[in-house]
Order: structure tokens, then sequence, then C-alpha cells
């Protein structure tokens, strides 16, 4: 028999329904918030949504496993658009990491990511090593840790910028080889750095691949983002700091969801106004916590939420938009995850504020009081129990 679960009487049910594709311009503001809403979820998937009065009288919730979440908001679960991993240990560390070190380490990021609301995430991935097999380990790895406890979207990162001879271009084409045969990868990201010489060598190499691409831009000179965009076609562009006005322009003009990273950079300097400028010109943007392995240890979505809007000039709807939908689109899960919405698996969260616009104001805190993933409870701080059958 199908089992039913009911997310009974959200004060504020923020379904996120709308376009099948990324949000941009007025689309941003609207989170689609039913007032006294609920949630029907039939074996992992949502069933329906709507308000409570509707719900409660289908036949089907009358023998479902009610939820009760009186005066909490229900929102779909977070997506971080962008997670950057390396194999490699700082200098001053006793030790080499070993494949088991990054494996153990990553297994208990993912974990406190779904403790502070992320049930997908984009991990961008390498080792660090000049070599491209050297990667292979690194993804086994991540493979071997899978979609639990959180939805992982495997990337292969490839930043080598330093100029590469016809020996180094066979071994990026052996390392792909064996990471799509092995369906290690979901996708890759070619990173260009304004401090480096781009390896044209890769690069067209990286230009013929058959795989969702993406760019990880970190500024720069706009007529190089300009053919970088031309080349690659990325479905996504990851930026880690703010936008400079000449590269909001160009990516205003372009399909690609613009994904900015919420790291240590949107701690220093002037509030950025080039994510406002990129928002109202129609651009369609995403947000990630810009968590770095090395560098940038956030990665608290509700933390990016706040960032953006004191840091950004986003609007809550905006920035909740970006941290939901957009982010699950420029991770490529977009039809899966990011709204609640029929068909849709059922990654939901209950959040222990009354309004929505509390979570950027109540700076640092971790809101979160119930996890649902696919249809299971996978956290849970409230006093909530089933009752026994």
């Amino acid at each position: 028999m199908p089992q039913y679960i009911l997310l009974r009487g959200a004060k504020q049910l923020l379904t996120l329904r709308g376009p099948s594709g990324v949000r941009r311009g007025a689309d941003l503001h609207d989170l689609g918030i039913i007032e006294d809403g609920s949630v029907l979820i039939r074996d992992g998937t949502i069933a329906a949504v709507g308000s409570t009065r509707r719900l409660e009288n289908l036949k089907e919730a009358r023998t479902a496993l009610e939820i009760p979440v009186h005066g909490r908001i229900v929102t779909p679960g977070f997506v971080d658009a962008s997670l950057s991993l390396k194999l490699q240990r700082e200098p001053e560390a006793r030790r080499p990491k070993t494949a088991h070190d990054f494996y153990e380490e990553t297994l208990g990021l993912m974990r406190s990511c779904l403790h502070h609301g992320t049930l997908a995430v984009d991990v961008k991935a390498s080792s660090g090593d000049e070599r491209f097999r050297a990667d292979i380990p690194v993804l086994r790895k991540l493979a071997a840790i899978g979609s639990n406890p959180v939805r992982m979207v495997r990337t292969w990162r490839i930043d080598r910028s330093w100029q590469v001879d016809n020996g180094r271009v066979g071994d990026f084409d052996a390392a792909f080889d064996v990471l799509t045969r092995r369906k290690l990868i979901d996708s890759l990201e070619f990173a260009a750095t304004a401090d480096a010489d781009l390896s044209e060598p890769v690069l067209a190499a990286v230009e013929q691949v058959q795989i969702a691409k993406k760019l990880f831009w970190a500024g720069g000179q706009a007529d190089v983002l300009a053919d970088l965009l031309k080349r690659l076609r990325p479905h996504a562009v990851c930026r880690p700091s703010g936008l400079q006005p000449d590269e909001a322009e160009l990516l205003g003009q372009t399909p690609a969801v613009v994904v900015l990273g919420i790291g240590k950079e949107m701690f220093e300097g002037a509030a950025a106004q080039s994510a406002r400028q990129f928002v109202e010109s129609g651009g369609a943007l995403a947000l990630s916590s810009g968590y770095d392995s090395r560098s940038a240890t956030t990665f608290s979505m509700q933390m990016a939420i706040a960032l953006a809007v004191v840091r950004l000039g986003l609007t809550a709807e905006e920035a909740f938009t970006a941290a939901t939908i957009n982010a699950a689109h420029a991770a490529g899960c977009g039809h899966l995850t990011g709204s609640l919405e029929f068909g849709k698996q059922a990654d939901v969260l209950i959040l222990g504020v009354n309004d929505y616009r509390e979570i950027p104001r109540q700076f640092g805190i971790n809101h979160v009081d119930m996890v649902v993933r696919q249809g299971n409870i996978v956290f849970n701080r409230t006093r909530w129990k089933a009752a026994a059958p």
C-alpha cells in the first residue's frame, strides 16, 4: 500500500511553484506562499500541495501519518550550487591527506549540510595534483558516498591553468574516459583565473566533450569571459565574489545561471551593488555557500541567504529563490528538487520561525526543526514522535 505523510498547518508554506525553468525578473520574487498550507507526500514524492482545509479533506490524507507544523514555515530543501573540495592538504599539515581522510571529511561535511537544511549539493572536486588522472580516486570516493545523506551532483573541476603539451591533453582524455565510463561525474567545470594564462590545449579538449559544462570565473577581462561563454556554452557560471559591472552586463545576456558564492569575500570591503543590477537586468541568479576546503568553511545556506540580503542587496524573496529552485537548476537537478510541486521528490524543511523574512534577520542561527528527504524524516529536533502502529 502507498505510504502517505501529511505535513499539516504550516503558517507559511513556501512552494516556489512557477515556471519549469530557472527564475528571472519578477519570478524571482514569487515564492508561491500559501498561508495555513499543507503538503501531502506519497512514497517519497509530492502528491499534493495546498491549503490545509483542502488537503485535510482528501481521502488519502485521512490515513496519512500526520505531522503538525503549526506556527512554523515549510520550505523546499536548500541547494548549495557550488561546494569546492580538494584532496590536497595545507603545507603546514603534519602528514599528507589520504583518500580515506578525504572520504571521512566529506561525509562529515555532508551530514553537517543536512543538519543545516541543505539537501542537495553540487560538489566541485579535484586532487590538486598536476596529473588529471590523480582526480580519479577523489571522484571515486565521492561516488562511494553517493547521495546519502544528501543528494550529490559530482562535478570534475579542471583548474590546471598552466600551459600544457599534447601529452597532458592525452592525460585529460584518458581521465575523462574513465570518469564517464564508470559514471563517476555528472558534469565538468573549467576554472579560469584572472592571474594566469588559460591552457588553450585543455580548453580546446574541454570544448569537445559531451557532458554538462560549467565555468568557474574568478574575474578578469570581460572579453576573455565572452570568449569562454561562446566556446563552452556553460549552463552555469560560478563567481566566488561580487560581479563587476561589465561582467554583470555580459552574463545578464546569456542563458547561463550565475552562481554567487557567499564565502570569505563577502565579509570584506564594501557591499556589492552589481548583483542587484544583475537581477534587475533579468539575469538568472543562484546562491552557494562558497565553501572551499582550503579557504572558506561556511556551508550554511541559511547564512548565505542572510549575507545575500545584507551584502548583495537582494530581497528575502530573491535570496530564497536563488538558494532553492535556481540553485537546483544551476546544479542540474531542478527537475527533481528545489520546489514543492506535484511529482517532485519530497525534500522539505520545517523551520522554527513564523515568517520566512526572519531567516536573514536572525543571522547565524540554525532554524531547522525537521528535515524530510525523499519522504523520510532524516533529522528531527522537535518533540514530535510517530504514533505507535
